[in-house]
């Protein structure tokens, strides 16, 4: 009886066994299929959305061009008919031509025919000739007519122009000016679709692939035939075999262009088999068990070692792994009590297995999230306009602080120090996509105000976990020393003026962001000089508490910062030191980010040295050795040579001259001092390679005389 009752058991256990493990790899494989669906559509959104902020930008760009080659074009016409004999002069034509920072000019007679251009080439063009030039000739029989067309290829060099026409003012015909928009050219290629689909990726092998009008935008090395994913139903995850593989693909519609992402199946089940294979593994631990004990209810006692036992696997199931099974009433419960041991040991075992993965995949999480940061320093080391440094601490193994700092062209530094509510995994992913927005409407060209709120925008989108993020950004005009900012929280900024103390940047903080979509915030702006220095921080700085939880403060914060470095790259390091002394490495629930900027501004190479008139050498040398440093031509330095040997040649014999040199990569300033008598050399010698010059004359002072050349 109890042989039949333990086949009979076993084969019921078997079966629902089967049955366990079939619906849980359906289950798994369902739930994989759905994690992955919902990837690569938010992947495709992001990507949509990036694309609508860069349309919007370049229409701007676009409107801003129009319009002011409209008014240099008005601007050309009203000059032509207060003087209309400029048409005559072709030297002056190519002056104007210059200051309206234009490629071509063309003015017409009342036939269409060129009559005064630049280049001189154009005269005699018929603008009918042509179909892009022809559009023009309404502006002869339309006073007032003013016409702009797009930037595309003009007809006779093949050179991509904007063209600009408006009527004559002085007689019948057409004025026309030809305008190179580097500008525009610059944001049409980074808004380009195929830019931004090659920034996005799916998961470790999987790609996005953009088509128009059934061209592939982004992957010209695509290696299978288009046809197939031109066919994917629109918005409906599906599979699909590409040569020997099977993807996962999805496929949207975005302005004409569709956008299909693939991701090898493969990767999708990545994890299924150790997953289901975990399950089975601890469903057959469960059902040895369960056969046992039911075995167990044939002998003796049963009843009283089953409780014994329930006692024991309702301490370990509330948790508490130490407890052990100690029912030795038959071998059959001493082996029993074994086996539940043996589990326990192994939960135990598995549970600081899995503890020390999730930390091992944790620092991995951080080591990618720093690694987004940018933390190569100098960052700039051809720019010696200004010295930046910056760090950040976590408090946890991933967080939510971080900084970041980019030129967005030649004369602008932008940088910026942000913190994302909440520590963890959470946060890291909102900073990650916190980031990446603001990168993207960087490279767009957005200024400090429109780049915060359009960032605000972004993140209230999808926002459902309320997380949000308080950020100060600002732009450095690099060559004036303007910084604009934009605060939205608490990140705080100090300033210190040269040698002087630290002071609070006083800033109309606005809300974070991600809280409300239409949300206002604050434009400000300081002048910087050479010699200044800022430090941005997030508020984990002036947070961080000491064993009996007393914060740092504002106050110990200025006092470290007051003791100047002589190094900016020192900055952090002194206030990092304060704080790693303050709280007596204390455990900390805020992140530290920190960024020190120090302004220098514009350097210039200076150099004197006294020679008597008739002994050029020694300024020669000067002119060489300050020069090169500064990069100038050798036509430069050549003519500044020359200049120097005809001036102290035109001197008197034996006059003593101190000759001093200023210079930069722009433009050199050179100026004698020697006493009297009052001699110009300029009136023997006024054809000078030079672009100005200035004699002064003293009684007490002697003589100064300044040449000014502008470098190539």
């Amino acid at each position: 009886m109890r042989q039949k009752f333990l086949i009979w058991l076993a084969l019921l256990i078997c079966t629902a066994y089967t049955v366990i493990g079939v619906l849980g790899y359906h289950r798994a494989a369902g739930q994989a299929w759905l994690k992955t669906e919902q990837v690569v559509k938010t992947r495709l959104y992001d990507l949509q959305e990036l694309m609508r902020h860069a349309d919007s930008g370049m229409q701007h760009v676009e409107d801003i061009n129009n319009e002011s080659a409209i008014e240099h074009t008005r601007a050309l016409a009203e000059i032509i008919r207060l003087s209309p004999d400029v048409l005559q002069n072709q030297e002056r034509l190519q002056g104007l031509c210059n200051d309206l920072g234009a490629e071509q000019i063309a003015v017409t007679d009342a036939d269409g025919v060129v009559i005064a251009a630049v280049p001189a080439t154009n005269v005699g063009y018929n603008l009918g000739s042509h179909e892009q030039s022809r559009e023009f000739l309404r502006c002869i029989n339309s006073p007032g007519t003013e016409i702009c067309q797009r930037l595309r290829p003009n007809g006779s060099e093949g050179k991509h122009l904007q063209y600009a026409g408006v009527c004559r003012m002085d007689a019948p015909g057409v004025v026309q000016i030809g305008f190179r928009t580097r500008h525009e050219e610059m944001v049409r290629n980074t808004a380009a679709f195929s830019q931004l689909a090659s920034n996005f990726n799916i998961g470790k092998n999987g790609s996005i692939i953009a088509f128009r009008q059934g061209a592939v935008l982004n992957s010209e090395d695509f290696p299978y035939p288009t046809t197939s994913l031109l066919a994917l139903p629109l918005n409906q995850a599906t599979d699909i075999r590409l040569g020997e593989e099977l993807y996962f693909a999805y496929a949207v519609e975005n302005q004409g262009n569709r956008i299909v992402g693939l991701l090898p199946m493969k990767e999708v089940y990545r994890d299924l088999n150790s997953t289901v294979l975990s399950q089975l593994l601890s469903n057959l631990t469960l059902f040895v068990v369960i056969f046992a004990a039911l075995s167990y209810l044939l002998q003796r006692l049963v009843i009283q070692g089953i409780g014994q036992i329930n006692q024991s696997l309702r301490n370990i199931t509330g948790g508490d792994l130490s407890e052990r099974v100690n029912v030795t009433y038959t071998p059959e419960f001493a082996s029993l009590s074994n086996g539940i041991n043996s589990m326990v040991d192994a939960l135990q075992s598995y549970g600081e297995q899995s503890r020390l993965n999730m930390e091992r995949e944790l620092e991995l999480a951080r080591s990618i999230q720093l690694t987004a940061l940018p933390n190569t320093f100098p960052a700039f080391p051809n720019r010696n306009e200004f010295e930046l440094y910056a760090t950040c601490s976590q408090a946890k193994s991933v967080g939510g602080d971080f900084y970041d700092f980019f030129l967005t062209d030649e004369n602008h530094l932008c940088f910026l120090v942000a913190d994302v509510s909440g520590q963890g995994v959470p946060a890291a992913l909102f900073m990650m996509r916190s980031m990446s927005i603001i990168r993207g409407l960087a490279r767009s060209g957005a200024k400090p105000l429109e780049l915060v709120r359009e960032t605000n925008s972004a993140l209230c989108e999808g926002n459902s976990a309320n997380m949000r993020v308080n950020l100060l950004y600002a732009c450095l005009e690099i060559s004036s020393g303007e910084l604009t900012f934009v605060n939205a929280g608490p990140p705080q900024m100090l300033l210190q003026k040269e040698s002087s103390a630290y002071e609070m940047v006083h800033m109309r903080s606005g809300i974070s962001l991600g809280i409300e979509p239409g949300a206002t915030f604050t434009l400000g702006r300081i002048r910087l000089h050479p010699g200044d220095r800022i430090f941005a921080y997030t508020d984990g700085v002036i947070k961080a508490t000491n064993m009996e939880h007393a914060p740092f403060g504002a106050a110990r914060l200025q006092a470290a910062l007051n003791s100047r470095p002589a190094h900016v790259t020192d900055v952090t390091r002194q206030v990092s030191t304060a704080l790693r002394e303050y709280t007596e490495n204390a455990e900390q629930s805020q992140d530290v980010t920190m960024l020190a900027i120090e302004y220098i501004g514009k350097q210039r190479s200076r150099g004197s040295v006294t020679v008597q008139a008739g002994s050029p050498s020694a300024v020669a040398e000067l002119l060489n050795e300050k020069l090169e440093a500064v990069f100038a031509s050798p036509l430069d330095i050549d003519a500044l040579q020359d200049c120097a040997g005809s001036i102290l040649a035109t001197l008197p014999p034996q006059t003593e001259v101190q000759v001093r040199l200023a210079c930069d990569e722009e433009s050199a300033e050179l100026v004698f001092s020697y006493a009297a008598p009052a001699v110009n050399p300029l009136l023997n010698l006024p054809h000078l390679p030079i672009d100005s010059s200035s004699f002064f004359s003293d009684d007490a002072q002697g003589c100064t005389l300044t040449l000014t050349k502008t470098l190539a």
